[in-house]
């Protein structure tokens, strides 16, 4: 596991080293600053002394002074955006000049790994790499990084990545969010003034952690020293594992209750948000030529850890989760006939197992030849990690840590709006989820003081199909998601259901992604005429044998679009073997249920008639309700004359799955 550290130094303050006046990291070199407003500035000094801030834009000189702590802050004036470079110069008596100072517009781009995912990622580095060469062309665009941290309390200072401001080019943007790149990018091609993209992200985590704590008072203060909250964990995870290693029963233990499994695969396919310890078991018949000779086990990675055991021997360990093992079984121990694997597999968090290449599952000979391992094992839980430890010094997932590290201290930096992209880690509460969207939208516009507008972006598509029609723990996610948008003002959501892979929860087409969310906000806030959302049911009327459904943003018409070249990645190699899919790539519309008074679900025909879409299944003879995109991963195919899907929505409010969890 890593560490994450606030490093003062760096994070605390971007300080001029001769100069008393101290700065957060929003203030430095190559910042934008949001224009047409009266944009805060603060920082820190010594108490009582006057600070004055000069724009280089004006003759004004603003003035303050530090309170008793040394903080001041005041606003000044911004003009227009252009591209024009200013300085803005800070001075106790001791000048800083920060130069190269643009004024644009400001986005706040933030939520779990979708986000996080750079421009450079591990998948979609060919893919974007045109982009990342030519990034230089938008050198005012401008990045901030916002290094990863954790707080109990609400801090006022954070850490950025390369200490502040950055220019797009080809080193920047490699590591920075794809899609708050595109985003911006898009923006200032469409508006012609600066953009400046605050980027503050976390991989896997849950939507709490991004709220605000309404209980900071009961928080004692010391528990936001780092170093204190650290060795606390050491002492509570070191008693941890010595628990539960005096627990494990062993492969041979008598309360183990052994299950199939067909390897490669995760052990959360059978133990669902379980970590523990686990046994898996595999025997395997030794040929006579291979008595007496070294072989070579090759497992793939394992995740986390390993003990491999030869016949109860122990032939190799490992300690590195995306690492592959490859262990030698010594000449003495290879007898012919039956011979028994055993693999200790410590998983301490996140999925775990042996779900690597299954050509990397192997038993291999003297000879080169070898016995495959990609099938059939037995295995076995034999201690849970339930109540195991959370470090509040590095874990992510626990309430308002990223709120309070990460969010908090970038206000009240002036800035137009806000980009979000989680919704995963939330999915087996989606009902929760309806409240936790639209409070955390209300917590941020608080901290702020206004209230800017927010754009969703809704998960994509991902997993195996379904087979049947019915409830999906995902889909009601997106509709926890799209509820914000009509309980609150100044927020939309781009839906991206085409743009997901059934293979892998981070989709590469991230230029769509910064697309669709840059269409909301010309649209809405910069009074672009642009199409910006695919169509979204308007009303419904139930008729004999059908259901009639009128949409609204049809943009020149409602119309099918199959996938094409990108049908293969959405809905996987097995899933083009699907009637469905082969009727969506096929050019029929697909992707609506319909159900009866009986909530038994039934996939339908449909056709377009005009702005309606007409629904019916032969095994339906009276609907009451009908779904459309209603799965983890649907074929669905709608789209309008603009080129963007049709949201996923129901006409039914029965309970879902996850209806009541907490």
């Amino acid at each position: 596991m890593k560490k994450f550290f606030l490093i003062l130094a760096a994070g605390l303050f971007a300080v001029c080293t001769e100069a008393k006046v101290s700065l957060s990291p929003l203030f430095t070199d190559n910042m934008v600053l949001q224009q047409n407003c009266q944009a805060p500035v603060w920082g820190k000094a010594e108490p009582g002394v006057t600070v004055k801030v000069c724009p280089s834009w004006t003759k004004r000189i603003y003035s303050t002074s530090a309170d008793s702590r040394g903080n001041w802050s005041l606003k000044i004036d911004t003009p227009k955006g252009s591209f024009k470079k200013h300085s803005v110069t800070i001075s106790d008596g001791e000048p800083i000049t920060i130069q190269n100072v643009l004024i644009g517009e400001v986005w706040l781009a933030s939520g779990q790994s979708n986000m996080q995912m750079p421009v450079e990622s591990w998948r979609a580095a060919r893919t974007n790499q045109a982009d990342i060469n030519s990034a230089a062309q938008f050198a005012d665009l401008r990045l901030l990084q916002v290094s990863r941290a954790t707080g109990m309390v609400e801090h006022d200072y954070f850490s950025a990545d390369s200490g502040g401001w950055t220019e797009s080019s080809p080193e920047s943007v490699r590591n920075f969010s794809a899609a708050g790149w595109y985003f911006g990018r898009r923006l200032m091609q469409e508006l012609k003034v600066p953009v400046g993209i605050i980027h503050s992200s976390w991989g896997g985590t849950i939507i709490e952690a991004w709220m605000k704590n309404r209980q900071q008072g009961q928080v004692p203060a010391f528990k936001d020293d780092e170093s204190e909250r650290e060795r606390t964990f050491e002492e509570e995870i070191n008693a941890f594992y010595e628990k539960v290693t005096a627990l494990d029963s062993g492969p041979d233990g008598s309360s183990l209750v052994w299950k199939s499994i067909t390897l490669p695969d995760k052990v959360q396919s059978l133990w669902k948000g379980t970590n523990g310890i686990f046994w898996f078991r595999k025997s395997v018949v030794i040929p006579e030529g291979w008595a007496g000779k070294e072989l070579i086990l090759s497992l793939g990675p394992v995740d986390d850890f390993d003990e491999t055991y030869w016949n109860g021997e122990l032939v190799g360990s490992g300690r590195i989760w995306n690492k592959a093992r490859e262990y030698t079984i010594p000449a003495s121990l290879v007898k012919a006939g039956e011979a028994v694997i055993c693999i200790r597999n410590t998983d301490d968090h996140g999925d775990g197992g042996l779900y690597g290449d299954a050509t990397l599952l192997y038993l291999q000979g003297p000879d080169g030849s070898r016995i495959r391992l990609d099938d059939e094992w037995k295995v076995a839980l034999s201690v849970s990690f339930e109540g195991m430890p959370k470090s509040t010094a590095r874990e992510p997932n626990i309430p308002s840590v990223l709120y309070n590290a990460m969010i908090k201290p970038l206000a009240p930096f002036a800035m137009k709006g806000a980009i979000w992209y989680q919704g995963e880690s939330n999915a087996e509460k989606a009902y929760l989820y309806r409240e936790q969207m639209r409070d955390m939208i209300l917590d941020w516009r608080s901290t702020w003081g206004y209230d800017f507008p927010f754009y969703i972006t809704q998960i994509a598509n991902y997993k195996a199909l379904a087979a049947d029609a019915g409830d999906s723990d995902w889909a009601e996610l997106r509709e926890a998601q799209a509820m914000a948008t009509s309980s609150l003002d100044k927020v939309g959501m781009a839906c991206i259901i085409d743009l997901g892979e059934a293979e892998d929860i981070h989709p590469v087409r991230k230029q769509e992604v910064g697309d669709r969310l840059a269409l909301l906000a010309l649209a809405n806030d910069y009074g672009k005429k642009v199409a910006c959302n695919g169509p979204r049911p308007e009303s419904y009327k139930i008729r004999e044998g059908s259901i009639s459904v009128r949409f609204s943003d049809t943009a020149g018409g409602l119309r099918v679009i199959p996938s094409g070249t990108f049908a293969s990645d959405r809905y996987g190699k097995k899933g083009m073997e699907s009637e469905l899919v082969k009727k969506a790539e096929g050019g029929e519309l697909t992707g609506f249920q319909i159900a009866g008074a009986d909530h038994v679900w039934h996939w339908a025909d449909a056709r377009i008639s005009g702005d309606e879409v007409i629904v019916s299944c032969p095994d339906v003879s009276r609907p009451v309700a009908v779904r459309y995109g209603w799965a983890a991963n649907p074929v669905c195919n709608l789209f309008n004359g603009a080129g963007l899907p049709a949201w996923p929505f129901r006409t039914d409010d029965w309970p879902g799955i996850t209806y009541g969890k907490q």
